[in-house]
């Protein structure tokens, strides 16, 4: 019977791996499917190197175990498993991409530990999910920084690493927005910031987003399976409803063409909008106020020239 991911990190010797507690639980939940596969993994980020050791040992049968760090120290590490490599340089620029793609062109796993940053989390992101095989899965771990100053992050920040990933939650349910928008719409304020460019093929091809404590994980498949599909209808009896059998369970999407809330993607211009639809209420509700204080002021204007008008015939 094969160890879990639990069991040999906790028998591990070797080079010194840092990871939290609930990070272990979740490596065994979503990589045991790729356990006995001949996989490629790149891992950004390697510190001393620890985590590798252990990859090689649970992914037995993987071609190719890849680390990336901008450390140039970890150039000197070792590993007598020669399936791991080590790549050294930025993982957010485009040379030591082309290095990680020299190992191989596609990988069925990719774990971001590197910098915690935003900037970088979301330009990695960029850069590798569309090298992610279809079926695998892109993990992105401590995430708990994306809430913090110092990496670029905040609770509000509309532009975290955080505020990214929940932005691909829409780009999923794509075909739902009832708008003409393509995907990348959604994306085109971090694009513009952090100079990044995802095509809607790549964005189309997200299957699955899910959110534990601090890690996002998501898992790419082909378009064709990300759709809602066709409505399927079983059964005989529709006391109910009867309608739904004659339709075939058809439903109607409303366009959304004239909703407000689905016309705009970037949060300057959604405060522009609000800020001039304000105004413009302001200036509605000072026109009814006007509007009804001259019609309560003239008929008392008119009463008081009557008795001002009166006043004077009985003086003369």
């Amino acid at each position: 019977m094969q160890k879990s991911f639990i069991q040999l990190y906790l028998e591990h010797k070797e080079k010194i791996a840092h990871k939290w507690t609930s990070y272990l639980k979740i490596y065994d939940f979503a990589f045991s499917p790729f356990r006995n596969l001949p996989i490629n993994l790149l891992e950004i980020g390697v510190q001393n190197g620890g985590s590798l050791e252990i990859w090689s040992k649970y992914f037995e049968n993987a071609l190719k175990i890849v680390g990336c760090d901008i450390n140039p120290r970890c150039k000197e590490l070792f590993f007598s498993d020669p399936k791991i490599r080590i790549v050294i340089g930025d993982s957010c620029r485009e040379e030591t991409k082309n290095k990680i793609l020299a190992e191989t062109s596609s990988y069925n796993l990719i774990i971001d530990d590197g910098s915690h940053k935003s900037s970088d989390i979301i330009k990695n992101f960029a850069l590798y999910f569309p090298h992610l095989a279809n079926k695998g899965i892109y993990l992105i771990e401590d995430l708990h920084c994306s809430y913090w100053k110092e990496f670029e992050g905040g609770l509000f920040y509309p532009y975290s690493a955080m505020g990214f990933f929940k932005k691909l939650v829409d780009i999923i349910n794509y075909q739902h927005w009832a708008v003409a928008k393509e995907r990348k719409e959604l994306l085109k304020e971090f694009e513009k910031l952090y100079d990044i460019n995802i095509g809607n093929d790549t964005l189309s091809q997200i299957y699955k987003i899910e959110f534990f404590n601090s890690v996002c994980m998501i898992t790419k498949s082909i378009e064709e399976e990300n759709s809602i599909g066709k409505p399927i209808v079983a059964g005989t009896k529709a006391e109910i409803s009867p309608g739904i059998k004659d339709s075939e369970g058809a439903v109607f999407f409303p366009d959304q063409k004239e909703n407000f809330w689905s016309n705009e993607t970037s949060f300057e211009s959604l405060e522009e909008k609000l800020i001039q639809k304000l105004a413009e209420k302001e200036k509605e509700i000072e026109r009814i106020k006007n509007s009804f204080s001259w019609k309560l002021i003239q008929p008392i204007q008119y009463f008081l020239q009557k008795i001002l008008k009166n006043s004077a015939s009985n003086h003369q």
